[in-house]
Parts: structure tokens; C-alpha cells; sequence
């Protein structure tokens, strides 16, 4: 994990009216919640934890900045309705997470993607292992448009990322199957131990 000092977002916040989910958002937030708490019980938790997005006709729900993905309630997320290098553009009483333009630019690079699942697996960030599937990215500060064009261009051809003392990203057809994706490597790089 970097040693870098979380210090929030990093682009302007434009606020653009209130985030109120449909029945059908509030269930996949709670999905999101569950998500949250299983790569805790992996050992995935520290101070930030990560996030989690979903894809929607708007945009994407996103946690808040400073909400930990272990201790999330339905109140904790926001809508991202857009992004550009310096500016993210949101729905909701809270800024989005630190990390909004990584996940903005990983959906546009990857629109059938309806997921990206960001945690910190320290297993996977500590292995020396490498599998030829999984992409592999040098360490960038985490919340910059460096790394969000990074992770968006390697996001066009992998499912799974590794960001160099940062974490992990999955890109999943759904919430599940982004989770099924942390798992899977999770557990591959635990046997390669």
C-alpha cells in the first residue's frame, strides 16, 4: 500500500441537484454494501478500503470520499452524472470518492462494463507472482488523471488490474461478478504464495 497521505479529491466538485436512488439503484447499492463487507472478511480493510461503482443511464453510483467500503449505509453513495480532467460533476449531499475519475473513464473505456470493484488486497499487492492475464501497472498517486487514463487504457483489454502499491481493480458484467473476479485472484495469488 502507498505511503502516500490521503488528502480527499483531487478535481473540482460541481454539485448538480440531489442523488434520490430508484428501488431498483437501493438494491444494487445494497448489493454494493455486501460487496464491501466480503472483501473485508478477505482481509481488505484498511484506512481508505477502496470503492465501488456501478454503471447507470445517468451515470454512476459511486461511495462517498472518506466512507469506508466496510461500514457503508444506502446515505454514503452518490451519483456521478460526469467527468472530465479537472472536474466531476455530482448528485448527492457528499463529494464522490477520491477515486470518481479512475471509475468515470474506466466505464467510458469499457461500456458493457457495468462494475468496477477497487480494493486493497495486500496478498495480491505484496506477491512478487505475475499471470499473463492480469495487468500489471507501475504505482501513480492515487486520485490524479494520470491514473485514471492508466487504468482506463489496460481496463480495454483486462478484467483484472494491479495498480503497484495502490490495489486492485475488477471490472465485472454486475456487482457479483466483479466480486467473483477480486476473489478468484485472491485466492490464485494465496496459492502462489
Amino acid at each position: 500500500m502507498s505511503k502516500e497521505k490521503y488528502i480527499g479529491t483531487k478535481f473540482n466538485i460541481v454539485f448538480v441537484g440531489d442523488f434520490h436512488p430508484t428501488i431498483r439503484e437501493k438494491e444494487s447499492i445494497k448489493e454494493m454494501i455486501k460487496s464491501g463487507k466480503a472483501t473485508a472478511k478477505m482481509g481488505m480493510k484498511d484506512e481508505n478500503g477502496g470503492n465501488i461503482s456501478i454503471k447507470t443511464k445517468e451515470g454512476l453510483i459511486i461511495k462517498r470520499t472518506g466512507a469506508h467500503p466496510d461500514s457503508l449505509k444506502i446515505s454514503d453513495f452518490v451519483l456521478v452524472v460526469q467527468a472530465d480532467k479537472d472536474t466531476v460533476w455530482v448528485k448527492g449531499k457528499y463529494e464522490p470518492s477520491s477515486e470518481s475519475r479512475l471509475h468515470y473513464f474506466v466505464h467510458q473505456a469499457r461500456p458493457e462494463i457495468k462494475c468496477v470493484f477497487h480494493a486493497h488486497d495486500f496478498l495480491v499487492l505484496k506477491s512478487k507472482q505475475r499471470f499473463k492475464e492480469v495487468a500489471f501497472l507501475k504505482p501513480y498517486s492515487y486520485g490524479t488523471m494520470e491514473s485514471a487514463r492508466a487504468v482506463a487504457q489496460v481496463a480495454k483489454t483486462h478484467e483484472y488490474i494491479v495498480q503497484e502499491n495502490h490495489g486492485v481493480i475488477a471490472l465485472g458484467k454486475n456487482i457479483k461478478n466483479a466480486l467473483d473476479i477480486i476473489t478468484k485472484y485472491h485466492e490464485k495469488f494465496k496459492l502462489s504464495a
